[in-house]
Parts: C-alpha cells; structure tokens; sequence
C-alpha cells in the first residue's frame, strides 16, 4: 500500500526500491520534463535528442514503479499519443525509527478512482452540490450539499496543496457559467442537482420517475429513500474528462453514498475498472437504531 504524508511540498513517501526507476540520469530528466506539463514520448525524445526507444523504455519503467501515470491520450497522424506526468509533485523515502506524524493510509483503490481528480497533489475539478434555493423543473431545495464536506474531508488525504480555485459550485452557478467541461464529482440527484439532471440521461443506471423516483438498473427498481448511485462516467461535455455522481432518491440516500465511498470503499470499489463506466448501488443503513444512517448495504454492482 503506498502512503502518503500530509506535507505542505505533497511529498510521496515511497518504498526504496520504487525509486530505482528514477536514478538513472535520463530517466530523471524524463520526470523533470514531464513535471512542467503533460507531454508524449515522442515529445520527449525530441525535446532530449534522446533516441525515441530509450524513452519509451524508461517511461515503461517510470509507469511500472508508479512514479508517473497517463492523464491523456490523442490522435496524432494516425498513432495514439499518451501523455504523462508524475503521480507527485515529490518523492521520498523514510526511514526508521523516527514517530510519524500527520501520516494516513491511502488505499490503491480510492486513489485510483479519485486519480483525474488529483494532480501533483491538488484537485483538479469542481465540487458541485445542488442550490438551497428553489430551482430547476421541479423548483426543488437541495437538501444534500452540506454532505460534500464529508467528502471534502475525505479527499483532503490525496491532497498535499490547496487549491488554486474554488472547488465548489452550485448547480445554478455551473449552469450559468457554462463550466461543465471539467471533471465533477456531483452531489444529489436529479431533482435537486440540475448538472445530475443533465448526466442522469446518459447513464446505465438512472433515476426515473413513476408516482414515485426509484433507481432503474436492468430489470430492477429501488425506491427505498436511502437507496443511492456511487458512478463514475466520461463527461458527456468532454469525454476527456471524469464525472463522479454520488446521489440517492432522497436525501438520506445521497448521504449513504457519500457514507458508502468515504468508509466502504475497498468493498464499493473492488470491482472498478477505471477502463469501463462504474455503477454501484447502495442502501444506507441505521445499525444502532440512534436515527443516524452508520453502515451500508450493497444492492448491486454494475
């Protein structure tokens, strides 16, 4: 498992070994090069008068050391470019003997769902949480938003920097400003989070309505209130970039997905392909009978 330290130079602590990779002299100018801004192979060879083969061999090992990862990919003349940047903005090891301090586990799952959302140690999209204020076809008051700084919280653990710009918006101000060409993790479904509204009709797993709104996945529907969708799906407004929707059919239920991410997540992601969109459907739980949801009930995966 890699750790991360919480430091203010978003300093990646990893194994000795890992950093093998990046001794060698090119294979450093190769991180170095990449660091100033995401670039291809073939970008690289020319820009170190390197030949092109020596790169994509260090590249290889780079990748395979988790040192550097594939944030891009475009068409250039037929061939596939993959751009790459390093995973942190800083690399360390550790050694024994000293207390740790400020230290968290990071697991490789939620790393790996959340990775176009964190670049070089800051977050790289937009918190999007429903307007309290009547709004959208239903003039509906979100009731959910409040839920994004548990999450907020959560995220603060892949985070070593503060970001360069506000990360949350609501509904309306997104809708205005034209700005869902981003990545976006949205908070409430479609009654109460007008963005969701939009994203909900290209997805799998969807919320629909018939007297009631329940959650229509294959041949099932759950209309429970604290039933929820965890997905993650390409953004219809650019496909380069990532949607994560965590939304329930009322508010308990997006409460239960934030819930479910947050503290369930080896169990909510062990079947996630960043390759293929995810769906995950949840029900919250109250398991000590306070009134308070406190645990989670897969209902399906997809």
């Amino acid at each position: 498992m890699v750790k991360e330290l919480l430091d203010p130079k978003g300093i990646e602590i990893v194994d000795p070994a890992t950093l093998h990779a990046a001794l060698n002299p090119l294979a450093w100018k190769i991180l170095n090069l990449i660091n100033e801004q995401p670039q291809y192979p073939s970008e690289i060879a020319k820009k170190l008068k390197v030949n092109e083969q020596n790169i994509y061999y260090h590249i290889r090992n780079l990748q395979k050391a988790g040192l550097i990862e594939c944030v891009s990919e475009e068409k250039k003349q037929g061939a596939v470019c993959k751009y790459f940047v390093p995973t942190a903005q800083a690399f360390g090891v550790e050694l024994a003997g000293r207390k740790k301090q400020k230290e968290v586990e990071i697991s490789p799952l939620a790393k790996d769902f959340f990775f176009e959302f964190v670049r070089k140690g800051v977050f790289d999209g937009s918190i999007v949480v429903g307007s309290p204020l009547p709004h959208g076809p239903h003039l509906t008051e979100a009731q959910d938003g409040h839920y994004a700084i548990h999450l907020a919280m959560f995220l603060g653990k892949f985070c070593g920097l503060k970001p360069d710009k506000f990360i949350v918006k609501l509904d309306t101000e997104m809708k205005a400003e034209k700005k869902q060409k981003r990545n976006m993790i949205l908070i409430g479904g479609p009654v109460t989070n007008i963005i969701c509204t939009d994203v909900n009709k290209k997805m799998k797993v969807f919320f629909d309505w018939d007297k009631n709104w329940f959650i229509q996945t294959g041949n099932m529907r759950y209309l429970d209130e604290t039933a929820g969708i965890i997905a993650k799906v390409k953004n219809p407004w650019d496909e380069t970039k990532s949607i994560i929707v965590l939304a329930g059919v009322r508010f308990m239920g997006t409460k239960a997905c934030v819930l479910a991410l947050t503290q369930h997540h080896e169990k909510i992601l062990a079947k996630y392909n960043k390759h293929e969109d995810f769906y995950c459907v949840v029900k919250g739980l109250d398991r000590d009978g306070d009134g308070q949801l406190d645990d989670i009930e897969i209902l399906g995966i997809r």
